[in-house]
């Protein structure tokens, strides 16, 4: 079955960048895999463009404040957010690589453990496109090859990894949340961007666990409402917020995304035991 289109405008920045990054570093680049929202067909209106840039070689001290400026043109708009691996450390996986030049949280850096270094970004190349750097110009996307998404070693890790996100990451920004809540009014309004990263993250990584597939948020939000009525209501106004459809969101929506978070990590970790 054919993988989700991928947008004109994403690819046409993704080919900008490219051209940017031959100009200062010739033949630095040899493939871009695309991964998150472009990879999983949820790519929106203010989305960044995750990517995976295999490289020629290691890049250098000197690549890297070129790549530190060209990434930091792009803020502000669909910015670029990446990691640089050759094809011997995508070949090796993860585990193999304690820190790579990459993006975290909209800053370029050479030594980054964390960010895309999980078997997650490893599942979303298999499951993704990728296109060819050839002479500095970004190639026609491709669809994955026979058995790529097919891995059940990749899929097994990135559902271990996605388990250990939902305990170390999601469970205690719950119960943080949950605390900075208490003593509120359930009518006060809360930003619409916060909800959107409570009610979102957290059931993406259980539909990792049960299927072994990365799926966009909107996918994982109609899983979670379709596990769990309750959340139905605020999933569909969430979904309808991140579409750019004005939502106004209260103390009570914040309320239940963490009760959702919380049934989040507890399915997870039922996954696991059986």
């Amino acid at each position: 079955m054919p993988g989700p289109r991928t947008p004109h405008e994403l690819t046409e920045r993704v080919r900008e960048f490219v051209a940017s990054v031959d100009q200062l570093i010739p033949g630095l680049l040899n493939d871009v895999h695309l991964t998150g929202s472009g990879a999983t067909g949820d790519w929106q209106h203010d989305s960044d463009i995750d990517l995976v840039f295999e490289t020629s070689r290691a890049v250098t001290d000197v690549d890297g404040a070129a790549l530190l400026s060209l990434h930091a043109a792009t803020a502000g708009g669909h910015s670029v957010d990446g990691i640089y691996l050759t094809a011997a450390q995508i070949a090796s996986g993860p585990d193999a690589i304690p820190s790579a030049p990459q993006v975290v949280s909209g800053e370029f850096g050479m030594v980054r453990p964390d960010g895309q270094l999980t078997w997650v970004t490893w599942l979303e190349m298999r499951q993704g496109r990728t296109a060819p750097v050839q002479s500095g110009r970004l190639g026609p996307w491709s669809e994955p090859g026979p058995g790529r998404a097919d891995d059940s070693d990749v899929r097994e890790r990135a559902g271990a990894a996605s388990w250990e996100n939902l305990r170390s990451y999601w469970l205690p920004y719950a119960s943080d949340t949950a605390e900075r809540l208490a003593g509120r009014s359930d009518h006060e309004t809360v930003p619409a961007e916060a909800i959107e990263w409570l009610a979102l993250g957290a059931q993406r990584l259980v539909v990792t666990i049960e299927t072994g597939r990365a799926v966009s948020k909107s996918e994982a939000a109609e899983f979670a409402a379709g596990r769990w009525p309750q959340y139905a209501e605020l999933l569909g106004r969430v979904l309808a917020s991140r579409l750019g459809e004005s939502q106004q969101f209260t103390v009570s929506d914040a309320r239940l995304s963490v009760a959702l978070i919380r049934d989040c990590v507890a399915q997870g970790g039922g996954l696991l035991e059986h």
